[in-house]
């Protein structure tokens, strides 16, 4: 009898291991022609940034950042501290006792012009690069206003009418502003 029972577990054991067998194959043929399908899903964030002008050195970005500033809020004082003490040009006259300050203000008060909201305005614009200085607005280099595009027109708009800035044969004459590649300021003059 135990001999029997012997052949049973051997049988039993051999019957499990074809079972077991057949169930896998069975298993991995029902696999083997599955499709794997992946679902990816993509978050695409978009932020705008102030990125600094393309081709302008950082030294004439930071002063030119700081004019901007300064204009934007009125704040004289600001202005002052940007002003070199010798070889900035303001006007086409003589100098005016207290300088380019004093002379900003005076003509505030007597004609009202805003140099400073000329400022903003003009270094909003694009600049030019003009021997060797950066110079807002790029207008500075144009010959005539024949020689604008319909684009350029639009963004000297801010200035007031275009003959009012550009003189026949002479080109552009409102206000601008040039600064050195080393940062420093140079001018803010309008007219010849």
């Amino acid at each position: 009898m135990r001999r029997v029972k012997r052949i049973g577990v051997v049988l039993a054991s051999v019957a499990l291991l074809v079972l077991g067998g057949a169930a896998g194959w069975f298993g991995s043929r029902e696999i083997q022609d599955a499709e794997t399908v992946t679902d990816t899903t993509t978050v695409t964030r978009t932020a705008t940034v102030a990125a600094s002008d393309p081709g302008l050195p950082a030294a004439v970005v930071k002063t030119r950042d700081a004019l901007l500033a300064a204009a934007e809020s009125r704040d004289y004082a600001a202005l002052r501290a940007l002003v070199p003490t010798t070889g900035f040009e303001y006007t086409f006259g003589s100098p005016v006792p207290g300088g380019a300050i004093a002379y900003w203000q005076d003509l505030e008060r007597t004609t009202g012009q805003r140099p400073l909201d000329a400022l903003a305005k003009v270094l909003r614009m694009p600049y030019t690069l003009s021997r060797g200085l950066y110079v807002w607005p790029f207008a500075y280099s144009v010959a005539s206003i024949d020689d604008l595009t319909a684009h350029e027109r639009e963004l000297l708009a801010p200035l007031g009418p275009l003959e009012s800035v550009f003189v026949e044969g002479t080109g552009y004459l409102g206000w601008r502003a040039g600064i050195r590649p080393d940062g420093t300021w140079v001018f803010f003059v309008a007219g010849d």
